[in-house]
């Protein structure tokens, strides 16, 4: 008798949530667990003295990122707000400190990336990830220094908080749990 082997609970667990953001109509974005500090943290608009960028919280690697033209603007924004309505973080920003190279931290970096790339006839759009992320974390039967995030964006200038809750109903819903309160919180 053949036993065959059987996929792993993780790795079904991620498939069928990959199956139910596309079934939604959302497009799948990927891309490397090695990323930049730019695009990781300072696109996201972290500032570069945040607690997060420590090493007990991120893995650095060695090496230098090669940096996109947009950081140039992004460093303005971390500077002065560059005409955007904000002051900024007004602090000297490191060309340095963002060329540095971590394990990615969150799926944002992907967000992010996948924005910088879209097309004014792009839109509307939809995007999602499950995918591993990396965070120092001090190991223990609850803690891993890998686990998965899921994430989802919709870039519509017409999406309003009914149709985020709407998407979150229907994910929860396919999840196996029918029932889904929002509470605004911070």
């Amino acid at each position: 008798k053949i036993q065959r082997g059987k996929k792993h609970f993780v790795n079904e667990a991620v498939d069928y949530i990959k199956q139910i953001w596309l079934e939604l109509g959302f497009k799948e974005m990927s891309g490397n667990y090695v990323q930049s500090a730019f695009w990781d943290l300072d696109a996201l608009f972290v500032p570069q003295d945040h607690p997060a960028r420590e090493m007990q919280d991120t893995f650095y690697l060695n090496g230098k990122a090669k940096l996109p033209k947009l950081w140039e603007k992004v460093k303005k924004v971390h500077e002065n707000g560059s005409d955007t309505g904000s002051k900024g973080w007004q602090c000297q920003f490191s060309k340095e400190e963002t060329e540095k190279i971590l394990l990615r931290t969150h799926t944002t970096v992907l967000s992010a990336q996948t924005i910088s790339n879209l097309k004014k006839e792009d839109l509307p759009a939809k995007f999602f990830s499950v995918s591993k992320v990396f965070r120092n974390e001090a190991l223990d039967w609850k803690h891993l220094f890998e686990f998965y995030q899921v994430e989802g964006i919709v870039i519509d200038p017409n999406a309003n908080l009914s149709h985020l809750k709407g998407y979150l109903r229907e994910f929860y819903k396919k999840m196996g749990f029918p029932k889904v309160r929002m509470r605004p919180a911070h």
